[in-house]
């Protein structure tokens, strides 16, 4: 973790991005293209047999939007925010934040569909306390440094399939989705670009 000193400049440096309001997470400005956010990925099999789970749900409801290709597969941990461009500053307190972070490997499943505001999504009927965990350690770890955070107590871990505002009846898959998280990653995604930028990465230790 950055020393006082360091927590101290990062805030003068980083007003657009600071946590302050009293202990409350200030909004994301929308505004940019480029989209920065902490997550996990799957297996590259993982990711394949989400995005096949993902087509056959389109199929079946015949649903307009396409569904999601496997590279773009993951699971949500942390918004860092947006940005028109790319915030070296911004991923620097990111990744030196993130260094300190603890947490062993542990499995992650999605035994089902269902719905979530403007998405399809694989989820699991109990929500896994070892992401809940780590979503929270991640955002202590960015208050600590001074950034803008995300936390939500009623985080609910999940994975886009696509994304279409029509209801899809929620249905539990034949056979889980499930794999070992042993890393988790900064992601940043920019409008117009089909994949992802993998900026850095952090191991899941015993």
């Amino acid at each position: 973790m950055l020393g006082k000193a360091g927590n101290e400049a990062l805030r003068r440096d980083r007003k657009s991005f600071a946590h302050a309001n009293g202990g409350k997470a200030r909004r994301f400005d929308d505004a940019g293209k480029g989209n920065l956010f902490l997550a996990l990925v799957p297996e590259h099999d993982v990711a394949l047999q989400a995005a096949e789970i993902g087509r056959a749900v389109l199929q079946r409801h015949a649903l307009s939007t396409g569904s999601r290709p496997h590279n773009r597969m993951h699971v949500s941990l942390n918004a860092v925010g947006k940005n028109a461009d790319f915030p070296e500053d911004i991923v620097f307190a990111v990744s030196a934040a993130m260094a300190t972070v603890k947490a062993a490997p542990f499995e992650v499943t999605f035994d089902r569909v269902m719905h979530i505001a403007s998405a399809v999504v694989l989820a699991n009927a109990v929500r896994s306390e070892e992401i809940m965990d780590l979503h929270v350690q991640l955002a202590k770890e960015m208050w600590a440094v001074g950034l803008t955070f995300s936390y939500n107590p009623r985080f609910l871990p999940h994975m886009t399939l696509l994304d279409d505002a029509s209801p899809v009846a929620e249905h539990r898959l034949v056979a889980p989705v499930s794999w070992i998280a042993r890393e988790f990653v900064l992601i940043r995604s920019v409008t117009g670009k089909s994949g992802y930028d993998f900026i850095d990465r952090w191991p899941l230790l015993e």
